[in-house]
């Protein structure tokens, strides 16, 4: 009797072959899609799939492989749909209901995803891998413990899986529950040695659990396993790095890049430490690690971040390369684009893409997974998001949580022990900041460190600043009591050398802007510790007692403020020509030089929100003929002119009445082309006020409830301008047009600010001065 053998396999060209003599068989165009995904040509594949499908292939055998190509394809939608179909001609099938989920939750569709694995779990409850998919929706969605619970259900079907044991204990540590992570995540290690992504997080856990050492010996244990592991030397360096061992963090990351030039984390992490010091250096790395992985997330992340923050060459060139890239990583991965969502809304509120940032979701959303993963930084520009004084008292909240999770396990430093305020020794006080140097900070915070008394009052500074020495940091150095430039040093080390000196009060000025260091407060390095300047919000860390505010600034509810107030009787800032230098004003008006009135901002763009250029375009027609000047380094970016011209355009005001000058850091004279100033909303400017009223340009401000919503109130006000700080929507528009119309005031206002201003509180150095040093004195003592 004879055996039958087995068709023979076509290899790619007998397929084409065939298919080339006629349309081709489904079964002809599934062989050929097959091989295409083998060989990882996805969007090749997709195309056979679809012409099998088409000849009459059935959808549910091949949907698995067909969407897969889809989605590695970019065409995540496209995926969804195939998946979806299949689904729905077997809706009992436990395969492609979990593929239907995992598809939707790779579009970026969470919520929609969570129902359909949910049904996969109960189609076979005895299978683990709904219920880990499950597991790593709800970890996208922030919910920590709910994750947990599907990690944990998962593990009663299979206990000794390691990576869901790594999963399991990662949710546990985002939930905040440290303790309850180490077992699971000691498990993951112990079950696979050779899982180096188990052993990695376990030692980022020692670390985060203040036991650096045990971090080290856990990593040292994996080499047994895995001697010649470049993922452990990118470990290694990654904890190195934290420790503040940046040389030897620099050396093995070399090591791995020249034995692997287009190594993705080694690249990542180089970059990390190269960072602000070395921006270029910085893209030099992702560009090496893209060209070898140039569809990897995570690259691919970094460097939207990184050229985003690029201020070396062409700025603007830079940027627009980071929108492009952050456009086809939302558009292509959208799994991915959730993985690195902070970098994008940083790019997209800088393009002033309103469309594309709602589509990374909402705050509420995303806010609660950067707070578990301890990325505060990214509040920093989400401040104006908000329309409620529930989302206030949520940004609030979130705050207060980052500060209880960071703080948790930490304890104060030793402080040098100083004799009582009573023996008549001087006050120490601490003003730490990256930016006591060329930068606004320094030129608010300069009367107070060149002006002091001497007699009464010992300064001491501290700066992490990444860059060369300028002169006006030099100048700071020359005149306070001591000045501590500590680049790079771990916070637990720098908190320490704080409290050798033995401060009674501590202020940060800094918040979590680049490269300042807000965290050191949590160690408790001085008496009393106190904000100001930096960050116009509550931190969120307890050890910060007091901030700065004045009558204006401080928010009308207080439920807005986590801290004491440090109230000053006036204001919070002055402006003198020790930090506004005296940029010549131009004789006439800008409207009469230029032909036509001309509104104006310089305010950054993260705080242009929708509701903002809704109140901007209602000024442009209610003042007719009327323009718009965007004057920053975003203003020669292509994508952010169209941006602003589309928005614009959507709220009925010509495009052609918008202008832009792109520069940064030179822009002062070019307050001579507006005449008005429009604040933004509800983030209003701060040193941008200032800059306007000192180069004689009134600003119209909506005031809102929150510290970030006031500062131009103060400013303002102190400068004798309140009636320009108007309290509705309406009136701002009111405001804008009556002064638009009003040129004998703008005239006046543009050759009288300047003296105005020096015969009011905002002008007024030793005024500030005697007022901050009292107040200072007043609560150190108390």
């Amino acid at each position: 009797m004879s055996t039958a053998r087995p068709a023979p396999v076509s290899t790619e060209a007998t397929l084409l072959a065939r298919i080339g003599t006629g349309p081709g068989s489904a079964q002809d165009w599934q062989q050929l899609a097959m091989l295409r995904a083998r060989d990882g040509r996805h969007a090749a594949a997709a195309e056979a799939f679809a012409r099998a499908v088409e000849r009459g292939a059935s959808l549910p055998p091949i949907a698995l492989p067909y969407a897969q190509a889809l989605a590695e394809a970019g065409r995540p939608g496209e995926a969804v749909a195939v998946a979806a179909a299949a689904h729905a001609k077997r809706p009992k099938d436990f395969t492609l209901a979990n593929l239907y989920g995992v598809m939707l939750k790779r579009a970026g569709r969470l919520r929609d995803a969570l129902p359909v694995l949910m049904t996969a779990q109960r189609l076979e409850p005895r299978r683990a891998s709904a219920w880990h998919n499950i597991g790593n929706t709800q970890m996208l969605l922030a919910a920590f413990p709910e994750a947990a619970a599907a990690y944990a259900a998962a593990l009663r079907l299979e206990p000794r899986n390691a990576e869901l044991h790594r999963l399991h204990g990662r949710a546990l540590r985002a939930a905040g529950d440290l303790a309850a992570a180490l077992p699971s995540l000691e498990r993951a290690a112990a079950l696979d040695p050779r899982h180096v992504e188990a052993v990695t997080e376990l030692a980022g856990l020692h670390l985060a659990m203040g036991v650096p050492d045990r971090a080290l010996a856990t990593l040292a244990r994996a080499r047994t396993a895995l001697p010649a592991s470049t993922a452990l030397d990118v470990a290694e360096a990654r904890l190195l790095l934290s420790l503040g061992r940046m040389e030897e963090a620099r050396a093995l990351l070399d090591r791995v890049i020249t034995a692997e030039p287009g190594h993705a984390l080694a690249n990542i992490m180089l970059a990390r430490v190269v960072g602000e010091g070395d921006r270029e250096a910085a893209n030099v790395a992702l560009r090496r690690a893209l060209a070898a992985h140039p569809r990897d997330a995570a690259v691919l992340g970094e460097l939207i971040e990184s050229l985003g923050r690029s201020r070396y060459g062409d700025e603007a060139a830079h940027l627009e390369e980071s929108y492009r890239l952050a456009c086809r990583l939302q558009d292509t991965d959208p799994d991915g684009a959730q993985q690195h969502v902070r970098a994008l809304r940083a790019v997209f509120q800088r393009m002033l893409d309103i469309d594309r940032l709602r589509r990374t979701g909402s705050l509420a959303q995303l806010a609660p997974r950067w707070i578990a993963e301890g990325r505060i930084t990214a509040l920093h520009t989400e401040l104006g998001q908000v329309e409620s004084m529930e989302d206030r008292l949520r940004i609030l909240g979130w705050h207060a949580e980052w500060g209880r999770r960071y703080a948790a396990g930490l304890a104060p430093v030793e402080r040098l022990a100083m004799p009582g305020l009573q023996t008549g020794r001087r006050i120490r006080i601490g003003f730490m900041s990256s930016d006591l140097r060329n930068h606004p900070v320094a030129y608010f915070a300069l009367p107070l460190l060149l002006g002091y008394d001497r007699e009464r009052f010992e300064v001491f500074c501290y700066s992490f600043f990444e860059r060369e020495r300028d002169p006006q940091q030099a100048a700071i150095e020359a005149s306070v009591d001591a000045f501590r430039w500590w680049p790079q040093r771990p916070e637990a080390e720098i908190a320490e050398g704080i409290g050798r000196d033995g401060l009674d009060i501590l202020f940060e000025l800094g918040g979590t802007t680049a490269m300042n260091k807000v965290g050191v407060m949590a160690y408790r390095p001085a008496r009393i510790g106190a904000s100001w300047l930096g960050y116009p919000h509550s931190a969120g860390l307890e050890a910060i007692d007091r901030i700065l505010v004045d009558p204006y600034i401080k928010p009308s509810d207080p439920r807005l403020l986590l801290e004491q107030a440090f109230e000053m009787p006036e204001t919070w800032v002055t402006v003198s020509e020790r930090g506004f230098n005296p940029v010549p004003i131009e004789a006439a008006l800008p409207e009469e030089r230029r032909g036509y009135l001309t509104f104006g901002s310089m305010n950054n763009p993260y705080k242009v929100t929708a509701q903002c250029l809704d109140a901007w375009a209602a000024v442009l027609r209610a003042v007719p003929g009327s323009r718009f000047l965007f004057v920053r380094p975003e203003g020669s970016a292509p994508g952010f002119v169209a941006n602003a011209r589309a928005g614009f355009a959507a709220r009925d005001v010509d495009p052609d009445r918008l202008e832009f000058v792109a520069i940064r850091g030179r822009h002062m004279p070019h307050y001579n082309s507006i005449d008005i100033s429009l604040d933004s909303l509800p983030h209003v400017g701060g040193t941008t006020t200032c800059e306007c009223l000192w180069m004689g340009v009134p600003v119209v401000s909506l005031v809102g409830p929150g510290f970030p919503e006031r500062l131009s109130y103060s400013n303002l006000s102190n400068a004798g301008l309140g009636d320009l700080a108007v309290f509705s929507l309406a009136d701002y528009v009111a405001k804008a047009a009556e002064l638009a119309a009003d040129r004998p005031r703008r005239r006046l206002l543009r050759h009288g600010l300047r003296a105005m201003i020096r015969d009011k509180p905002l002008g007024q150095e030793d005024r500030f001065l005697r007022a901050f040093y009292g107040e200072v004195e007043r609560v150190v003592r108390a």
